[in-house]
């Protein structure tokens, strides 16, 4: 029998009300996983409800395997039949079976963020563009990204940094559409986009799947976009059986779609809802989470709800003030240092948080000169690495011969003598008889224009891919990848090639690495294929790759990379106005989300909060005055150890907030580069 004792008033309230639409509203540090879990147990031991009948939903693969974790240990099972997934593992298992109904073939490809670059990059040094002198792809890739997790089509695109050139743009999301289908290819947009497709489409085809799942979850509903809004509405147009946990106060990715209305309009699709606010939390301090409140109070649309803890009040806020950007540092990580020493803590307990991207510079350098450990999260994947995205491309050409882009990409990797003209020539065939570039290839010889000796070779190449290709079907994975990267001598030319003896050692390691993950991958999952592992590596985030969580080492990481983590202690740098709030997101997305963003800083921390800034920076050689955070102003003097130095009166207030909104708009604009997260 299912128990719940160890619940408070208003997890038991969340966990018992299972029938209609439900939203738990859980604020940070409130038990929402555990309370998720605990409703899905009642579900299956008190109502009586089949697990596969029930569906709970995620936004990574980190979450989903933790959320399975636990209740497999719940229910006492071996296997589990509650479905638990992200909503792309889920979009992919539905298009595996149907994409057919769309003029795409089962075996098709999600291209991540780089392999899109590589096609958007194509299409601009086309001759139909390049004299447009179009060379910001990250850019151009944003924009359509936005567009389709709005729902947008080329024709109903707007691209706002492209104003005078709205039609080209709308040529190059045209050509982007038809390069990926042309190569059987998807990215993460579209696999929710096309599985709308299906349910307009084909709703008949897609009803075994409505009726299916009859109680569903959702995680993070506040991180949702359009198109994961309308996935949901689909699936539950039979019954209103759905249970979305979220807070409003941690939505922080509106700047890659996640749209906070979904929250605040859930009433108007389910009229009928019970709200459910879990507010008690377990995590924090009361100071620390009297100083979330105040922050957050200062929003201008928000749920109404307040943080509280049966914990003790905790040690007052620590405000530290250096002269620059590098004695800030420095102060903190001799800080750090200090009380590791003074009261025997652990490295791992702490966490350094910072806005941007840029800023990891600077923490790096002085934690590596103070020799201090650390870890990066949310930083490179394992998987962006040159070896290991050089080993993916054969596996996902092996898998999908039409994947041009990966074929282009391992054509002479290792270097096998196929010459730059004669593949020229192959590519003019492949787009003059529109027929797929592995096709011609695997042919060459009967093409006049191709060298005799470098068509041999493509031949040879293309029949090795076969011939893994049926390996892969038939044989161990993890066997014939080992085999696999003998035969095209991979390792050798990594030891051959012109690099320094340190990178050629790391990369060496990368791909032994690869192959043991591998091992324990098939070894752990007795269905492991080509196609699942392909879906696998796909579906990891940047969170999901950090191997080393149990060192003891600092996490520094970006507030957006903090999210859904804790730390007994917490520093969050940078704190001055223009910095943090980010100037530059205050006047693209306004004051609202930055506020959010440091709500969800505040509320990492257990035990010890700090925050510090410098009171001038160089920003290209000129000595920038800095002023407090909005933020830290709006905390009550009275929580910190220290008061604020420097907190200018009102009018010098707005006069440096008018100043500083062109002055960061400009300092920072190159400098960020990827500043969200």
């Amino acid at each position: 029998m299912h128990s719940l004792t160890k619940l408070n008033k208003e997890q038991k309230e969340a966990v018992t009300s299972v029938d209609g639409p439900v939203m738990i509203l859980a604020g940070a540090g409130s038990g929402k996983t555990r309370v998720i879990t605990e409703r899905i147990s009642y579900l299956i031991k008190r109502k009586q409800i089949s697990p596969k009948q029930i569906l709970a939903v995620t936004f990574t693969n980190k979450a989903a395997e933790e959320m399975r974790a636990r209740i497999k240990e719940m229910l006492a099972v071996k296997k589990l039949e509650v479905h638990v997934s992200t909503f792309h593992s889920l979009g992919v298992s539905l298009l595996r079976k149907s994409i057919h109904l769309l003029g795409y073939k089962s075996n098709f490809i999600i291209y991540d963020s780089k392999d899109q670059y590589a096609v958007i990059k194509s299409i601009i040094e086309d001759q139909e563009f390049v004299d447009f002198n179009l060379t910001d792809v990250k850019l151009l890739h944003y924009e359509i990204s936005q567009a389709k997790s709005s729902g947008k089509q080329p024709v109903d695109i707007l691209m706002g940094k492209f104003v005078s050139q709205q039609n080209l743009v709308k040529k190059i999301f045209f050509k982007y559409q038809e390069i990926m289908k042309g190569c059987n290819a998807i990215d993460f947009e579209d696999i929710l986009i096309l599985a709308l497709k299906l349910f307009k489409k084909n709703p008949k085809f897609m009803e075994s799947l409505t009726r299916q799942f009859r109680y569903i979850m959702v995680d993070e509903y506040q991180d949702t976009n359009f198109t994961q809004y309308q996935f949901l509405k689909n699936l539950t147009k039979f019954h209103n059986n759905i249970c979305v946990v979220g807070d409003d106060d941690q939505s922080i990715y509106g700047w890659r779609g996640a749209e906070i209305k979904n929250i605040f309009d859930f009433e108007k699709d389910y009229p009928e809802v019970k709200f459910v606010s879990l507010e008690q939390n377990y995590r924090s301090t009361k100071k620390i989470l009297a100083a979330a409140n105040q922050v957050i109070a200062s929003n201008t649309q928000r749920m109404p709800k307040k943080l509280w803890s049966q914990k003790n009040d905790g040690k007052n806020l620590n405000w530290y003030q250096a002269e620059n950007e590098v004695e800030e540092m420095d102060t903190v990580a001799r800080q750090i240092r200090k009380e590791v020493i003074q009261h025997g803590r652990k490295f791992f307990e702490y966490a350094i948080l910072y806005r941007s991207n840029y800023q990891s510079r600077l923490v790096e350098e002085t934690l590596r000169d103070k020799k201090i450990p650390y870890k990066i999260v949310g930083g490179t994947s394992y998987f962006d690495r040159e070896e290991i995205r050089d080993v993916i491309a054969y596996l996902k050409l092996i898998y999908n011969t039409n994947d041009e882009l990966s074929l282009q990409r391992i054509i002479n990797v290792p270097r096998r003598g196929i010459g730059k003209i004669s593949l020229m020539n192959a590519i003019s065939y492949s787009k003059k008889m529109n027929i797929p570039l592995f096709k011609v290839m695997s042919n060459a010889r009967e093409y006049l224009s191709i060298s005799k000796d470098y068509a041999l070779t493509m031949e040879v190449f293309t029949g090795i891919i076969e011939n893994y290709r049926q390996r892969f079907s038939i044989e161990s994975f993890n066997t014939v990848l080992k085999e696999l990267i003998d035969e095209i001598g991979y390792i050798r030319y990594l030891e051959t090639k012109r690099i320094d003896i340190k990178a050629r050692e790391r990369r060496l390691t990368n791909v032994n690495e690869l192959l043991l993950s591998v091992k324990n991958y098939c070894e752990q999952n007795s269905e492991a294929n080509l196609q699942k592992y392909l879906e696998r590596v796909s579906f990891l985030s940047e969170g999901d790759s950090n191997s080393d969580n149990n060192a003891n080492k600092i996490s520094i990481m970006t507030l957006h990379s903090a999210k859904g983590l804790e730390f007994s202690y917490v520093f969050i740098v940078g704190m001055s106005e223009g910095i943090f709030p980010n100037q530059r997101s205050v006047e693209e997305m306004g004051e609202d989300e930055e506020r959010r963003l440091c709500y969800v800083g505040i509320t990492r921390a257990k035990q010890e909060l700090t925050f510090t800034m410098a009171k001038f920076r160089n920003r290209y050689g000129e000595k920038v005055k800095q002023y407090p955070s909005s933020f830290l102003l709006s905390i009550d003097p009275k929580l910190f150890s220290v008061p604020i130095i420097g907190e200018p009166t009102k009018e010098v207030k707005e006069e440096k907030s008018r100043e500083s909104r062109a002055t960061f708009f400009s300092q920072f604009k190159q400098m960020e580069g990827s500043n969200n997260g």
